[in-house]
């Protein structure tokens, strides 16, 4: 367990030092420009050696040797705290939130967290001299990397599958608004990024499950059986009426500001789609 203590430690302080690097890396970068690049490595490598130096190599065990279950747990906690954090603007810098056999992957760490409860239990590190404040130091580098994904937090709906995931992103009050029971075979795009809400979907639904769903939400759809548009509101989806196979039920509620919801149910298809933004 001594290896794996060593390793945490580097963890918690070369994200504690990193962190603080990029508070002032755009001023650097302002600076020297093209030069950046080869001085920030070589900045964050010093940084590194000192670390070593001053903090880790002077980690020795605390006399009398035994363990400690206060240092594991602050640790541990910290660790945690810095991977989930980075992970969420990890997955804001790639754009989207994965998805692994039909389970959001923020579930994964559930698991993490109760093999860290047992390891704090069964297996707690040894005391240490400076333990408590790596532990400390994880904490608030933990924090302060949540609040700064927590800024950066993006909910991504796209998925593509037959059935919808575990903890999917997308609010349950939205799903309930957009897709019918016995959905199946989505196709969703969209997004929420800090004040804006918007998505784009379709999915395949029975005929009877469809007139169950307009019923329950009060919706007022407009059916149109011919090759005249009886309905004026066709554009918000972006189809030209004469591009839609008939019977199709078309509903429309857009705001003033070009939010809105508008959908539209292919009998032929057996298949509904929509289209949502908040503005």
């Amino acid at each position: 367990m001594e290896i794996v203590y060593r390793i945490l430690t580097w963890i918690i302080t070369g994200t504690a030092w990193l962190l603080l690097m990029l508070i002032f890396a755009p001023f650097i970068v302002l600076t020297l420009d093209f030069w950046s690049l080869i001085i920030l490595p070589l900045i964050y490598g010093g940084l590194l050696f000192y670390n070593w130096k001053r903090k880790i190599k002077k980690d020795t065990l605390s006399e009398p040797v035994g363990f400690s279950k206060k240092q594991s747990a602050l640790i541990w906690s910290g660790i945690i705290l810095i991977v989930f954090s980075a992970l969420r603007l990890l997955f804001f810098c790639v754009g989207k939130t994965s998805y692994f056999c039909g389970i959001n992957v923020k579930y994964f760490f559930i698991p993490l967290c109760l093999m860290a409860a047992a390891a704090i239990y069964f297996r707690p590190f040894k005391k240490h001299e400076k333990g408590s404040s790596f532990g400390i130091t994880g904490i608030i580098v933990g924090v302060l990397l949540f609040f700064i994904s927590e800024l950066h937090n993006v909910s991504d709906y796209d998925f593509t599958g037959n059935k919808l995931p575990i903890s999917y992103e997308m609010p349950h009050f939205m799903q309930e608004r957009f897709f019918p029971d016995g959905a199946y075979n989505f196709v969703i795009k969209g997004k929420s990024v800090f004040l804006t809400n918007y998505a784009e979907w379709s999915c395949n639904v029975s005929e009877e499950d469809f007139e169950k769903f307009r019923k329950k939400r009060g919706y007022n759809f407009v059916l149109n059986r011919t090759d005249v548009n009886e309905d004026s509101n066709v554009g918000p989806l972006h189809y030209s009426d004469y591009d839609w196979q008939k019977p199709y039920y078309f509903y429309n509620n857009r705001h003033a500001n070009g939010g809105g919801l508008t959908m539209r149910y292919s009998v032929p298809e057996q298949k509904l789609y929509g289209d949502y933004s908040n503005h």
